[in-house]
Parts: structure tokens; sequence; C-alpha cells
């Protein structure tokens, strides 16, 4: 699943396609599932890890914040961007030692407000500071999939 760089696991390409595609078959299963733009995707991707290097940091929160705005702004998929952006961040950080605990009407409303420019990338990483605990990653080892890790969150954001 995650692509371990420089002691930071980062999510593939084909991971968040794996949980744009889960999330719309689960929550929306009649909406279209694709990738409208396959180099704002990458793009996005790569996010984290530039900030990681040009800003010389190894915040996690930072480097989820870059990863949840920039899947928000570049819009990739056909459907389900701001909840694809919100999962991939909760699971980045999953897999970096810190679990996401925010409620679900918080997460709404940070992910619309990141979508409409309302909140800026700072405060994002300061609320996911804010609704984030310590998490023993070595515990995902046992899983199978990422359906597994998925079901840890009740993300569901408005189409």
């Amino acid at each position: 699943m995650a692509e371990i760089v420089d002691a930071v696991n980062y999510l593939s390409v084909d991971d968040l396609i794996a949980i744009n595609q889960r999330l719309i078959e689960e929550q929306t299963p009649d909406e279209p599932v694709g990738v409208l733009n396959p180099t704002n995707l990458s793009s996005s991707q790569a996010r984290p890890s530039m900030v990681k290097y040009y800003a010389q940091t190894d915040d996690m929160f930072v480097l989820a914040a870059a990863l949840i705005e920039s899947l928000i702004q570049n819009h990739p998929f056909a459907n389900a961007n701001k909840r694809t952006a919100m999962m991939a961040g909760a699971i980045f950080l999953l897999l970096n030692g810190y679990e996401l605990t925010a409620p679900g009407e918080e997460v709404v409303e940070i992910a619309v407000g990141i979508a409409r420019k309302e909140y800026s990338v700072g405060e994002l990483e300061a609320w996911l500071c804010q609704w984030s605990r310590a998490y023993d990653a070595r515990q995902l080892c046992n899983v199978e999939d990422m359906t597994t890790v998925m079901g840890r969150f009740s993300i569901k954001l408005n189409p």
C-alpha cells in the first residue's frame, strides 16, 4: 500500500484511486468513478514529499494538510474529491503514527472550507493537530487490505 521514503509512509497514486473508488462504491454508488486529470492526481500525490523536502519538515500534520489541500484544490477525480482528500489525509496520518479523531461534522466543515478557500493550509494543519492523537502504526501490520483501514473512519461528505 504505502511507499516509505525518508521514514515517511506516502500514499501512492494507486492508493488514492482505490480510496476514491471505495468511497464512491460504499457511499454514492450511482456516481461515476474515475480520474479526470492524471497530472493533477500525480501532483497531489507528490505534494507531501515536495513539502517535506523544500520546507525541511517532518511534521506529519504539515504533510497531511498538503495532501488534503492539494487533492481538494486540484480536483483530480470525477467525484468525491473532498471525501477522498479527507480519507487520504486520515490514512496518511494513521500510517505515520497519528489517528484522526474529529467528528464527522468537523471533517465536513474543514473540507468544505478548504474547497471554498475559507480556511488556509495553516489552519488545516492546526485542525489536524487538534483532532489527532498518537497511534502505533505497527498495529496496521496485520491489516490485509485498505478496506479494513478505511472501515475505521466514517467520513461522508455531500457530493
